[in-house]
């Protein structure tokens, strides 16, 4: 029995080191927004087309009318505007307690640029959004009705997210699409008791690093399912990258994928970086919607910084993994820096440089 319990434990060490070096399938959190483009928005889905996603996650709220509209909070107070002179909205105004027309008439999203500023999209049309830019959708949802809506205009090419088991259930009875059960720490085992009796694509996704550990990675991708990190903040994101999740649904993340065109890519040669000592690496253009990211070996403590230590990472390799990260960005120069926290043997490594501007 021990000798078995060892096997096994070699086995899953083995499955996790060869998952943690695919390059997982990218869904931007809310469509591929920004401070132009509003979140669950028409056009953060070509957005998101442009820099190279798989798909985006988005939220279905219902109005008081029964009419399902994209909307992560239950209020519109965040995310809109009152639609005549575009000031903020007082007192909280819940989605539920408007019809579909005060909706649509009354509000608008928000955005810096007025040309952004339109109405709160209906489940439907990001829906033929995503298939004329051939983009899957993600339905964060609790409606049974949003799953219909989504099995008949993108037939099985679609992802049903939600904790609510029932609704699962109910997905697939008409629906072959990825089923992703949304789990904590409290409910992650239970979910291999659950997935088999669904069958079909299914797997698991968390924002609980706690839930999803390494171990329990690996168990669930020896058994075929897909995992996926949800917006970890950084650096869990690279952590859950090295230890083998399928799937990174991100505010901001890119992968350094050749396949996404980028306009220059750099090599880091192999060398010695000293404690203190920094690399830096920048676009040879300014643009108006880019993004900058990196695949690279070592051995040491890293702090990777994008965009003036805007957004950075203190990383330990112990020479075991490659670690692959990046941002999506506006209106600049996209940059990246090295910094030895500690004496640091880089092996190899490329920085990939993109510019998604429409054209």
């Amino acid at each position: 029995m021990k000798r078995f319990l060892t096997l096994c434990a070699l086995m899953s060490a083995f499955v996790a080191g060869v998952y943690a070096q695919e390059l997982p399938k990218m869904f931007a959190h809310r469509g591929c927004w920004s401070k132009i483009v509003p979140e669950n928005s028409i056009p953060g889905v070509g957005r998101a087309a442009r820099h190279g996603y798989m798909g985006i996650e988005c939220d279905v709220k219902m109005t008081k009318d029964g009419k399902m509209v994209i909307m992560h909070d239950n209020t519109i107070n965040r995310t809109c505007r009152n639609a005549e002179d575009y000031s903020k909205i007082s007192g909280k105004v819940r989605v539920s307690d408007l019809t579909f027309n005060e909706l649509r008439n009354n509000y608008v999203l928000a955005s810096s640029k007025a040309e952004y500023r339109t109405q709160v999209p209906t489940l439907e049309e990001i829906l033929k959004e995503c298939k004329k830019h051939n983009i899957v959708p993600m339905l964060h949802s609790k409606y049974v009705e949003s799953y219909r809506l989504a099995q008949k205009i993108m037939g099985n090419n679609w992802v049903c997210f939600t904790n609510n088991i029932e609704a699962i259930k109910e997905c697939r009875k008409f629906s072959k699409c990825l089923i992703l059960y949304s789990i904590d720490e409290k409910t992650a085992d239970s979910a291999f008791e659950l997935l088999p009796q669904l069958g079909g694509k299914v797997g698991v996704s968390s924002m609980r690093r706690e839930a999803l550990t390494r171990e329990r990675i690996a168990k669930f991708r020896q058994l075929g399912y897909e995992v996926q990190a949800s917006i970890y903040r950084s650096p869990r994101e690279v952590y859950a990258i090295r230890d083998g999740v399928s799937i990174v649904l991100s505010d901001f993340n890119l992968m350094p994928d050749p396949n996404n065109r980028p306009v220059k890519v750099v090599d880091i040669e192999p060398q010695t970086l000293a404690q203190g000592a920094t690399l830096k690496f920048t676009a040879d253009n300014k643009v108006q919607d880019g993004g900058v990211a990196i695949e690279i070996e070592y051995e040491g403590t890293l702090e990777i910084a994008f965009d003036k230590k805007s957004q950075f990472y203190t990383l330990h390799n112990n020479g075991s993994h490659r670690d692959r990260i990046g941002r999506r960005f506006i209106k600049g120069l996209g940059t990246l820096s090295l910094h030895g926290v500690e004496e640091c043997k880089i092996k190899s490594g490329k920085v990939y440089f993109y510019d998604f501007s429409e054209e």
